[in-house]
């Protein structure tokens, strides 16, 4: 069953999007599926409900903060602006957590250990 993820599923549990934000969710959800078909392997045999979720949420995280900002400076008189960016963000890249891959079965690349090895001469 494939993945079908709507603006409507990013606006749920935030808030109505305009017209401008549908056309802009559209197509990152589209980048969110193509990045999670990739890093996802066998994504359209996974939980539909569980991979709108993730794809949602991607979305939701670059169209929040579509500069990157973690901390967001302003003041009125000589105006000043400045912020700091989020280094997860900063790129605005989407991405999918590690939590939400492990929701999709993905273990988290921390998981991953380098294993070690031994060699033994024949004699």
């Amino acid at each position: 069953m494939a993945v079908f993820v709507t603006s409507d599923d990013v606006a749920a549990g935030w808030r109505p999007l305009s017209p401008a934000e549908v056309v802009t969710a559209d197509g990152l959800i589209a980048e969110a599926l193509v990045l999670l078909a990739v890093t996802v392997p066998g994504l359209d045999d996974k939980d539909p409900n569980i991979a709108r979720l993730v794809v949602a949420r991607m979305v939701r995280r670059v169209m929040k903060n579509p500069d990157g900002y973690r901390i967001r400076n302003e003041s009125i008189d000589d105006y000043t602006e400045g912020g700091t960016v989020d280094s997860a963000l900063s790129t605005g890249e989407l991405y999918a957590s590690e939590v939400e891959l492990g929701w999709l079965g993905v273990a988290p690349e921390s998981a991953v250990k380098p294993r070690a090895f031994e060699i033994r001469p024949r004699s």
